[in-house]
């Protein structure tokens, strides 16, 4: 999968078209099939990408954090779409 670049403004700024991190988090939860088992997938994939905070805390809080462990899975998701070899590859990266 193929995804732009994710940027820090992205997260304090609006856009009509979605921006890189709302299609990459997509991605995630329909390539572990949806309901709690995608948002739990989300959720350990920021994780292992680096992402230290929990799911209350947005984005935007910490920008550059965000953007550089969202940039880490969109090159994981350029690799493969397997659930396990995604979260391998990141863990692998830390």
């Amino acid at each position: 999968m193929q995804f732009d670049e994710v940027k820090a403004q992205h997260f304090t700024s609006l856009s009509r078209d979605p921006f890189p991190h709302v299609l990459i988090e997509r991605a995630l939860q329909q390539i572990a099939g949806g309901d709690a088992d995608g948002a739990q997938f989300r959720k350990d994939v920021l994780a292992a990408a680096g992402w230290p905070h929990s799911g209350l805390v947005t984005f935007g809080k910490y920008p550059e954090q965000a953007a550089t462990a969202l940039n880490r899975i969109r090159l994981a998701l350029q690799e493969s779409e397997d659930p396990a070899t995604i979260l391998a590859k990141l863990k692998q990266g830390r």
